[in-house]
């Protein structure tokens, strides 16, 4: 079960990374609004997932599936910049506040003008310096969708240093976690339904944390997928390098 936790572990960091990559090597896309037409798994065990492999920059969407800022039309940013006002800014207030000090970036950074691009008709990019930050919009209701580091990318998908002992230590409890993710869902969930795993045994990012936050489904191996369940991950610091809800 060792194996499938960290299999499943290791896509989503991928995927993870993968999404982080394709924006970083597409550049910087900050809008103005004046300007011209941009299986979670779980085995119930503390021991290592498995490492992740190196990832590409290819893009898996066609070309249609994303836009960027500097290809929205005119009144396509002022929607857009009416719904940051409305829904985004909200949402990212209650999130900020749920992991108060341990999110990367600073609330007042967060601006209509680092909106990226757009995926699909419901997910919405913004490059907060270097930190990824989307959105979902789901029947008019937006939230918090996922948050990548930079750094946090880098290390995630590097190699712990040969011949060093790994730091094993992690920056939070089962406690903070329940209380973080119930500001941010409204959910208690219980210690059982919590797990964490030091990312030292893993990849190149000493001193982290991997933590998986659900509902187990009947046969108690593995976590499904819902709008409850959380992963996390946390660097050093205490603060989040990963955010996938």
């Amino acid at each position: 079960m060792k194996r499938v936790w960290g299999g499943v572990l290791g896509a989503l960091v991928l995927l993870a990374v993968a999404v982080v990559t394709l924006l970083w090597s597409r550049g910087p896309a900050g809008v103005n609004v004046t300007s011209e037409p941009g299986i979670r798994a779980e085995s119930g065990s503390d021991s290592a997932p498995d490492k992740p492999t190196a990832t590409t920059n290819r893009s898996v969407f066609p070309n249609s599936f994303a836009k960027r800022a500097s290809e929205l039309t005119d009144d396509e940013k002022r929607q857009l910049a009416a719904k940051f006002a409305s829904q985004f800014r909200p949402a990212i207030e209650k999130w900020s506040h749920a992991y108060e000090g341990r999110i990367p970036f600073r609330l007042e950074d967060v601006t209509f003008d680092q909106f990226h691009s757009r995926l699909g008709d419901h997910q919405y990019t913004f490059m907060i310096g270097d930190t990824t930050l989307t959105l979902t919009d789901s029947s008019g209701e937006a939230r918090v969708f996922y948050l990548m580091t930079r750094q946090g990318a880098i290390a995630l998908n590097s190699q712990p240093k040969l011949g060093t002992v790994p730091d094993l230590s992690v920056p939070v409890s089962r406690q903070d976690v329940i209380q973080m993710v119930k500001a941010d869902t409204g959910v208690e969930f219980n210690p059982s339904e919590v797990s964490i795993k030091p990312t030292g045994a893993a990849c190149g990012l000493m001193g982290g944390a991997f933590v998986e936050v659900g509902k187990n489904t009947g046969n108690g191996t593995y976590r499904s997928f819902s709008g409850l369940n959380i992963s996390l991950v946390f660097g050093p610091d205490g603060k989040l390098v990963n955010y996938l809800k």
